[in-house]
């Protein structure tokens, strides 16, 4: 009986090791098949990164609900960083803390991307002369806003593709072939609202900050920003002035402001010259409307074409 004791309880300890082997096997095969855990700064680099992507990683972004400009990560933002395969930021001009990142320091195997390396980037209107130096910041020259033009976007979903194709070779056919579909896609829109851009009765417009510099350089358009290229600088009176010189000159009959920005000096303005406040997305907060990436950018367009020919 003892021995027939000895025996039930081997083969329970057999089959128990087996269930775990099961179970671990199991664990092993939902990883892989979830592919890269990626984290992504704020929203136009979460959009162009599943573009690229599709259904192969896990993306997702530590700033959804406000602009970049100004953003510091948190804690629990920090730790999502290292704890994930690869982090993904715009550009070392305005995510500054992103730039400084050192997963060595941290015990981690994060890959950090600058998804914009490579892009050159336009000086901010006005400051083209100015060279980067000692007391001269690099993020105060340069226009990071190269997401809300179609074709730039392009040029960063390519960049994209490359770097995870570096760091996932088995699945880089598919990373080249959607931002190669993410480009024809931009291409058709660029091709679709140019000739509507060229018929529209005003061709300047004026927004909270200037976000769209690229967007109107790509349909020949001029943007006034009331607080240049960061929504957080307030312009001095003379510059308000300036503004409101602008809107009267160039008929301007509409201002735009955007989520989350207080819109109190756009309707200084707007009293003053009898402009209208409408809301135009810079496209740094998450819309959550379940569009893709350029369906959202061409909501922009609309309403700009619909707006300049008022």
């Amino acid at each position: 009986m003892k021995h027939f004791k000895v025996k039930q309880l081997f083969f329970l300890a057999l089959c128990l090791t087996g269930l775990l082997l099961t179970v671990a096997c199991s664990h092993k095969e939902e990883k892989s098949e979830n592919g890269l855990q990626i984290v992504t700064s704020f929203y136009p680099i979460y959009a162009m990164t599943k573009a690229v992507s599709g259904d192969l990683n896990d993306i997702k972004m530590i700033q959804s609900g406000n602009g970049i400009h100004g953003f510091e990560p948190s804690a629990n933002d920090m730790a999502a960083i290292y704890e994930a395969d690869v982090f993904i930021y715009h550009s070392h001009t305005l995510e500054s803390w992103a730039g400084a990142l050192d997963p060595n320091l941290q015990g981690s195997h994060v890959a950090v991307l600058e998804a914009s390396e490579g892009m050159t980037l336009d000086k901010v209107k006005g400051l083209e002369d100015i060279p980067v130096g000692e007391g001269v910041n690099a993020a105060s020259l340069y226009d990071p806003h190269t997401w809300n033009d179609p074709l730039k976007a392009a040029e960063e979903v390519h960049l994209i593709a490359q770097k995870l194709s570096d760091l996932d070779p088995d699945n880089a056919s598919i990373y080249q072939e959607n931002a190669k579909q993410f480009e024809k896609e931009a291409q058709d829109l660029v091709s679709q609202y140019r000739p509507l851009f060229e018929k529209v009765t005003s061709k300047h417009f004026v927004t909270s900050h200037t976000a769209f510099s690229y967007l109107a350089k790509e349909f020949g358009l001029e943007q006034l920003g009331i607080s240049g290229i960061s929504n957080e600088v307030e312009p001095t009176s003379r510059q308000l002035a300036e503004m409101e010189e602008f809107v009267k000159t160039y008929k301007v009959k509409t201002i735009f402001v955007e989520q989350g920005v207080s819109p109190k000096i756009a309707e200084t303005i707007a009293s003053a010259t009898g402009a209208e406040i409408k809301e135009l997305s810079p496209l740094e907060i998450d819309p959550q409307n379940g569009k893709t990436y350029l369906q959202n950018l061409e909501e922009n367009l609309k309403i700009l074409v619909d707006t300049l020919n008022q």
